[in-house]
């Protein structure tokens, strides 16, 4: 059962007689606190930073999970109807969010960060500013993973869409917006320092999640190995692959938890060449990546690593 762009494909009647059969009795009755709902993780990580505990957060995509196979499940649906506000991402990963309210009878609004953010080129896109339904621009959305976007761009759309839900708190929620932008910053210049004795800055990763981190850190992705999530490469792109890291001396190949490696490793053999994981999402119980500032940290030292020589 999925909600996937670009047609809503989940059957709004089955998802109505899920709803009828009533609400969730040991979840939203035993929190009363409003609720606010984010597509993955790294934005419900910055939205529980920002509002502490005066808000639940729940998080749709479980760890591990790709946001290209994702399914929504009937539950999901009956425990989330009376969320106060969803957040996506928007620019082609998540658009199954921006179904919620109409499945489940529900007006909270939905926002889409990456809204009036110039995008990069995506899997497959020639341009980054093509159109994708309902006027809102597709290309690469990984824009999380640059700690200077989310700063400039993404938190400020987070502040504002929950001081208009929670009118009750701009208070709070202002100082925590400030003192967060002031720690993104220290995390770019911590990412920077870390990443700057790096010589040999190319790299082949598994797709391209890690472009808009790249450009920040004056790092060069020359090739992804899964150009269209949730496809295998063919044999003529991997070809393609061998000659770009025999030629750039690509000292690592990086592999992701929630893409199959079996043609990474595959890659790895014939290069003879060191596995590393990346991982553009990370979770709540995953040591190392359970929040947001611990996933880029985490990242950035597998990148100095695996570039650096010194991978597994």
């Amino acid at each position: 059962m999925r909600l996937k762009h670009p047609g809503f494909t989940l059957p709004l009647l089955l998802v109505a007689l899920v709803l009828g059969c009533g609400g969730s009795e040991d979840g939203a009755l035993s929190d009363p606190r409003p609720v606010v709902v984010s597509s993955i993780f790294p934005i419900g990580d910055l939205v529980q930073r920002l509002t502490g505990d005066l808000i639940r957060i729940e998080v749709l995509l479980p760890p591990g999970a790709s946001p290209a196979t994702f399914d929504v499940t009937p539950r999901q649906f009956m425990d989330l109807r009376d969320a106060s506000l969803f957040l996506m991402i928007g620019g082609g990963l998540d658009e199954w969010v921006s179904h919620f309210p109409e499945a489940t009878g529900g007006e909270a609004p939905v926002v889409r960060l990456s809204d009036g953010v110039p995008l990069l080129a995506g899997d497959g896109d020639e341009e980054g500013e093509a159109e994708y339904g309902h006027d809102h621009a597709s290309g690469n959305p990984h824009i999380w993973l640059d700690p200077i976007l989310v700063r400039d761009r993404i938190l400020p759309t987070l502040s504002e869409a929950l001081e208009e839900a929670f009118p009750e708190n701009i208070g709070p929620i202002r100082v925590q917006a400030t003192l967060l932008a002031d720690s993104l910053t220290a995390l770019d210049q911590e990412i920077r320092e870390k990443l700057r004795p790096l010589t040999n800055r190319a790299f082949i990763a598994t797709h391209s999640a890690w472009t808009y981190f790249a450009n920040r850190y004056q790092l060069e992705e020359v090739g992804v190995i899964h150009a269209h999530p949730g496809q295998e490469p063919s044999s003529r792109a991997l070809a393609a692959l061998l000659e770009v890291a025999r030629a750039r001396k690509v000292a690592c190949l990086f592999t992701e938890p929630q893409l199959g490696e079996v043609a990474a490793r595959a890659l790895a053999t014939e290069l003879s060449l060191p596995t590393c994981m990346l991982d553009p999402l990370g979770g709540a119980e995953l040591e190392g990546r359970a929040g947001y500032f611990q996933l880029l940290r985490f990242n950035a030292q597998q990148l100095a690593d695996g570039l650096g020589g010194a991978g597994p």
